[in-house]
């Protein structure tokens, strides 16, 4: 109640809400004079002190830190961030509905948020968006509360085995036993919050459900209706598979609209009919263009030239930025940033981050960087190798494998005249490969067996640490194929024994491994990178030797070196 004081600590100002989660209070630090929200929770109430323990791991600028847990009269209270602000239900409220542009960025800021939610390892599914449960702040900011009915994602589990969400904005999924609940459920929900703030209709109310939202308001986009009814199809398999692809469509929602295409196809007939007509001052015009490309260019190479003589990393990476924003389409700004991310042998998830953030600038309004890079193909495919192998091998965070696929597959796609080496292409080739075996390997059809084959899985191992590949290499790229084939060894030998790989074949993998190591012990000059490499591959080798003896554990190999581990 308001004035008693918890812990001896925290005094009880207000009821900021009561729900079937709990009460929640604001309470005030007796020393410190913070404000805070505290969340009541009964004992029994055990999906509750999960949620405490859900937050606890949990650090986004969109989501509510947690500051303790206590427990005091035969109850918990879970203490967190007191949101200053208003929940879009209270606008809602206040404004009935919001413009389509309004709704757009804060679905995309949502995205990042629920995105966040679904890379953590495991998952974490949020499952009951809603306005109330969607707060801004003051500066316009948003944050997503009351994770009561969040849960971490169990692969192996077939289906939620209760309902919970909120009728209207809950997926079909949601409702125990028709599935178990994923990304796409939260897609849903999203769409159904989106749906709700544009066109002021609560899903949540009769007659329940969603018409077309140019039915409700003719004048909105029709690019945004297709984007809503996709996310909130029945079917989980008919929505978008991720709160990143629901971003980019959002992003692009005017490309959508038939009236957009329109004016595409108008304009492509226009340029048509004035070409000719233009041919002739066009000679003049690009005299002037060539000038004023050359002094832009010549400022470009500065700024890499300063981004890799600086002193200090924060200046080089402005360098890096302010290059990328003067040539977006070309690759040396984005190999110079990824150069930078990857001097301490790691791409950290801050570094993606502010990777996403770059490809996503747009300052003049027109497309994002990541777009004009696109256009231009020879360009895109240098750059996506470079930020492809650093997902593959140094991303910190989880499911860098899988998102290394896309770039991969784009650097080794066919472009004419291509910026990449023979030995480049294969290699990426060869990479997008193995990253799409880490979607398939551990997912069973119903008869049994993996989506992809551990039998291709080692011969594109095997290819990957290849003489053909190591031709023209340098110690680190070797090294990391190396470290790539000795990590699947030691996780799945059992695997490619079943898939038919014989011990020989592991045997001389390995062989060629330690060969390698010890041709490379008599040169000089190792960087600190390269050295911490090395030992990764020396303590590799150890492990997959193990667990090739616990594969073939008849066949008698301590003597050589691949015992089962006992020693």
């Amino acid at each position: 109640m308001p004035g008693d004081i918890l812990y001896k600590t925290y005094r009880i100002l207000d009821v900021l809400g009561k729900g079937g989660s709990g009460t929640v209070y604001l309470v005030r630090h007796e020393r410190s004079g913070r404000l805070w929200a505290v969340k009541e929770i009964a004992k029994e109430e055990n999906h509750l002190i999960m949620e405490a323990e859900l937050l606890k791991k949990l650090r986004h600028p969109g989501l509510p830190a947690v500051g303790d847990i206590l427990e005091q009269n035969g109850m918990f209270y879970l203490v967190m961030d007191y949101i200053e602000g208003k929940s879009l239900r209270r606008l809602l409220e206040e404004e009935t509905r919001f413009s389509q542009e309004q709704v757009v960025a804060w679905g995309i800021e949502l995205c990042g948020v629920l995105e966040y939610l679904h890379t953590r390892t495991p998952s974490v599914i949020y499952r009951d968006m809603k306005p109330s449960n969607v707060m801004r702040r003051e500066d316009g900011s948003l944050v997503l509360v009351d994770f009561g009915t969040a849960r971490e994602r169990k692969e192996e589990a077939e289906g939620d085995t209760v309902w919970l969400g909120t009728r209207g904005y809950a997926a079909p999924e949601q409702y125990g036993g028709h599935g178990q609940t994923g990304p796409e459920t939260d897609v849903y929900g999203l769409g159904a919050v989106l749906y709700h703030l544009l066109t002021g209709r609560s899903p949540a109310d009769p007659p329940y459900g969603f018409v077309p939202i140019r039915m409700v308001r003719p004048e909105l986009s029709g690019g945004l209706e297709k984007i809503l009814a996709c996310c909130t199809r029945d079917n989980p398999e008919e929505r978008y598979q991720s709160c990143g692809e629901l971003a980019w469509a959002l992003e692009h929602y005017k490309e959508l609209d038939e009236a957009f295409i329109r004016q595409k196809k108008r304009r492509r007939r226009i340029f048509a009919a004035c070409f000719a007509a233009t041919a002739a001052a066009f000679g003049g015009s690009r005299a002037m263009a060539s000038l004023e490309q050359r002094a832009i260019a010549g400022t470009y190479q500065a700024q890499i030239a300063e981004a890799g003589g600086a002193v200090h990393r924060e200046d080089r990476l402005a360098a890096c930025r302010k290059a990328i924003r003067l040539e977006p389409g070309l690759a040396e700004g984005y190999q110079c940033l990824m150069e930078i991310f990857l001097e301490d042998g790691m791409f950290s998830e801050e570094e993606e981050l502010t990777l996403r953030e770059v490809l996503n600038e747009r300052p003049d309004g027109g497309g994002r960087f990541l777009d004009r890079l696109q256009r231009n193909g020879t360009e895109y495919q240098r750059a996506a190798y470079e930020i492809g192998q650093a997902y593959f091998y140094d991303y910190e965070g989880a499911d860098g494998k899988r998102a290394s696929a896309r770039w991969l597959l784009a650097a080794a796609g066919p472009v004419e005249n291509s910026g990449l080496s023979e030995q480049e292409l294969l290699r990426a080739g060869v990479l997008s490969k193995i990253a799409g075996y880490y979607d398939g390997l551990d997912i069973q059809k119903r008869n049994g067996d993996s989506e992809a084959s551990y039998g291709e899985y080692w011969l594109d191992l095997e290819e990957l640490c290849s003489r053909k590949l190591e031709e023209g290499d340098n110690r680190i790229t070797a090294l990391l194929a190396d470290r790539e084939l000795l990590a699947g060894l030691s996780l799945r030998a059992e695997q490619f024994k079943k898939a038919g790989v014989g011990a020989d074949s592991m045997e001389k993998a390995l062989l060629q491994v330690q060969n390698r190591l010890e041709t490379w012990e008599a040169e000089p000059d190792r960087s600190e990178y390269e050295a911490r490499l090395e030992q990764d591959v020396r303590e590799g080798l150890l492990t997959a030797r193990r667990a090739v003896g616990a594969a073939f554990p008849a066949e008698g190999r301590e003597e050589d070196g691949y015992g089962t581990g006992n020693d």
